[in-house]
């Protein structure tokens, strides 16, 4: 049975589940190259399609990542008389039926298409933070754990605590919008002078830079802790309000001015950020114990945006009282993609769980001869390599920043060895040498380390794996001087685990680069620059090469070396 999962709005994504199992999944952005991209995912679509070699009239169904229903029942809902638009029959006919008949426990909406072929195609919009827990927990390695997720706002709730139980999923309880630690967030990161909805994990970077202050106090007051999860106090914000500034001005009056993009960042800004970081990880830790107490259970699942900050999910690991861990990697918007159609599989159809681990390698990859044929058509001047693990770590043990393109792309916000750019984790310059020559970031942000996940324990203070990027573990004292390039401010590093079942060709390189110089662990970013989303195609790889500092670009056995670069 073909599903295909449907995300329409940030981060917009496809993905195909075949028999329970992800086949493909991609966002939009790396098709379209507009970060974080909110349009129609055709192109994903499309890749989804091609890679489990059907057509769309050979699905069998397609699962939404929203329940408009929810919004359909809802007494602020506008009704229209008569429709502006034919196609809005579809809208008003489902609307003025539930407002005529007083329904208001819209649990679900389905539409089914007739095809030419006299194959039904079904439509199944489901709830926004069940695509959140169906992706956490059916991807992970348990057959039951709390779940909680964590976001902006779904139809009307922005947090979610759950039980999965084989395959289902009994939601407990959950908090309504606009009471909401995504929208918090957000609304900081804009007063902050960020981006929101994109800028957050600045936010988190700049927190460790800053120190206790008053602004400690007044960021932990705005989220009142509550038996059921919290409230915001909301006297100072505006994001409820669909208003270009999610913050009014009693925020102002409280922390001072808001900082303008682009200037520059003083203590207060790193105080504030510091208070907002403390502020929410507080506040998981508490849903983190009400989730346990309400399931019992030893295991915990996380997604949402919020899932996001692998500072929170480090202290969750470390503090809330669950034994294991399971924080999916695809965390924000895109991730409902699968998750939609991974619940519409188990909780529509009744599938079985397939047991198989989560893997987010699940976007395009390219032949050798179509990556032959675009180098050539470049007019670039490239080698065969035999062996481009060792040539790769040999490049990286002599200084030298290399883009490594391999396999399929990842699926989510991570570069995770496939379109990465590496680089020496020793040297104390490699930071500012990559921001200067390549990525172009702000000063304060850390880069990540990726670790065979046998030596984990030898540099950083847990040992536990870390496949997605998604923990923050403390360097070891003996091992700050290093690992100078990739150890945080605050002595903390965002650890990648790497295995080789995991990824064999990126396993084999870190291997060759341990061996070579005795330190297993190589820097890993995001293969762009600031501003775009991670490259997906040979040309994308080609233009940041070209266009960029990087001094060779490895693409699965070819090699291309700027002038002056051994």
């Amino acid at each position: 049975m073909d599903i295909l999962g449907l995300n329409f709005s940030i981060d917009a994504a496809a993905a195909l589940v075949r028999d329970g199992s992800v086949i493909a999944a991609s966002q939009e952005e790396r098709f379209s190259r507009i970060k974080h991209d909110s349009g129609f995912p055709d192109r994903s679509i499309q890749f989804c399609l091609q890679a489990g070699n059907i057509g769309l009239s050979d699905l069998d169904a397609v699962a939404f990542f929203w329940n408009p229903g929810i919004h359909a029942a809802a007494p602020t809902t506008r009704f229209a008389s008569r429709p502006r638009h034919q196609l809005e029959f579809l809208y008003n006919v489902p609307v003025n039926l539930i407002r005529t008949m007083g329904i208001d426990d819209i649990t679900g909406v389905d539409q089914t298409l007739h095809l030419g072929s006299g194959k039904p195609l079904t439509i199944h919009y489901l709830t926004h933070h069940l695509c959140h827990a169906a992706a956490a927990f059916y991807t992970s390695p348990f057959d039951e754990s709390a779940i909680l997720t964590a976001d902006g706002y779904g139809e009307r709730h922005s947090t979610l605590i759950a039980h999965g139980r084989g395959t289902g999923i009994e939601v407990l309880d959950g908090v309504e919008y606009p009471h909401s630690l995504g929208a918090l967030y957000a609304a900081i990161t804009q007063y902050l002078g960020f981006r929101p909805n994109s800028g957050e994990g600045k936010v988190m970077g700049l927190a460790s830079y800053g120190q206790p202050s008053r602004y400690v106090d007044l960021l932990s007051s705005m989220i009142v802790l509550t038996e059921r999860g919290f409230r915001l106090d909301l006297t100072c914000f505006e994001f409820f309000h669909d208003r270009p500034a999610r913050y009014n001005a009693h925020l102002i009056d409280l922390l001072g001015p808001a900082r303008d993009p682009e200037s520059d960042i003083d203590q207060r800004h790193m105080d504030i950020a510091y208070a907002l970081q403390a502020a929410t990880e507080n506040a998981l830790l508490h849903l983190a114990a009400i989730a346990k107490k309400r399931t019992g259970s030893k295991r915990l699942c996380m997604a949402g945006g919020v899932g996001l900050n692998c500072v929170a999910n480090g202290r969750l690991a470390r503090e809330s009282n669950f034994e294991s861990f399971f924080f999916y990697p695809s965390a924000g918007d895109s991730g409902t993609a699968v998750g939609a159609a991974l619940w519409a599989w188990h909780g529509i159809y009744g599938g079985k769980r397939t047991g198989e681990p989560a893997s987010e390698y699940l976007g395009p990859s390219y032949k050798k001869d179509e990556i032959s044929k675009t180098l050539e058509a470049s007019g670039a001047v490239f080698q065969v390599l035999r062996d481009p693990e060792t040539r790769a770590a040999e490049m990286i043990a002599d200084g030298l920043i290399i883009g490594w393109f391999q396999g399929r792309s990842e699926f989510g916000p991570r570069a995770l060895g496939n379109r990465s750019i590496l680089a020496d984790p020793r040297r104390p310059d490699m930071k500012d040498v990559l921001n200067s020559r390549v990525k172009h970031r702000e000063s304060f942000r850390p880069y990540a380390p990726s670790i065979l996940e046998e030596a984990c324990g030898d540099f950083f203070s847990s040992g536990v794996p870390s496949p997605y990027m998604l923990r923050a573990y403390h360097t070891l004292d003996d091992k700050v001087g290093v690992l100078p390039a990739i150890t945080h401010v605050d002595g903390t590093a965002r650890v990648q685990t790497v295995t080789e079942a995991q990824n064999p060709k990126y396993y084999r390189l870190i291997k060759r680069f341990g061996e070579l110089t005795g330190v297993p662990v190589v820097l890993n970013t995001s293969f762009n620059i600031r501003g775009e989303p991670i490259v997906n195609t040979v040309e994308d790889a080609l233009k940041c090469y070209y266009t960029t500092g990087l001094d060779a670009l490895i693409i699965e056995d070819y090699l291309l070396v700027k002038d002056g670069s051994s």
